[in-house]
């Protein structure tokens, strides 16, 4: 499980859109880019916003710092694999991803079951508007060169 975390620590984020900007086209490379720092954003933003605190130091099984609601690495999980499994077609190992890295946040004893689904849920929100925008933007002469 500390394995799968390492999936969605913040210092590893910054990876995947190196590699994507290899491999992806110019327009979704934006896209991919820009909903993982707007989901970064409103991650802090709320984490700050509510503070509430982490499980029970003890109950740790990996050093963690910060806030515990929302889970970053739960709506991370959802912006990041799903974003992907929504371009790419390929909802059912976006799906696992997104459960397995907000499980081993559990498992791991970092964060209380609320954090976790809190994570997943706005997470959700975020990748929701992000796609409507997108369908938006492309049906507008924004997309059309």
């Amino acid at each position: 499980m500390k394995g799968v975390t390492l999936l969605g620590n913040a210092y590893i984020y910054p990876i995947y859109p190196i590699f994507a900007y290899f491999v992806l086209n110019k327009r979704d490379f934006l896209s991919y880019l820009g909903i993982i720092i707007l989901s970064g954003i409103i991650n802090e933003i709320l984490k700050n916003g509510f503070v509430l605190p982490r499980p029970p130091a003890d109950l740790h099984l990996i050093s963690v710092s910060g806030f515990g609601f929302p889970s970053g690495h739960a709506q991370m999980s959802v912006v990041v694999w799903g974003w992907l499994g929504y371009h790419y077609n390929r909802i059912v190992p976006a799906f696992v991803m997104i459960f397995i890295i907000g499980f081993s946040r559990l498992y791991l004893g970092v964060h209380f079951s609320h954090q976790i689904i809190g994570g997943w849920t706005i997470g959700f929100v975020i990748l929701m508007g992000w796609i409507f925008t997108e369908r938006v933007l492309k049906k507008s002469d924004y997309f059309r060169k």
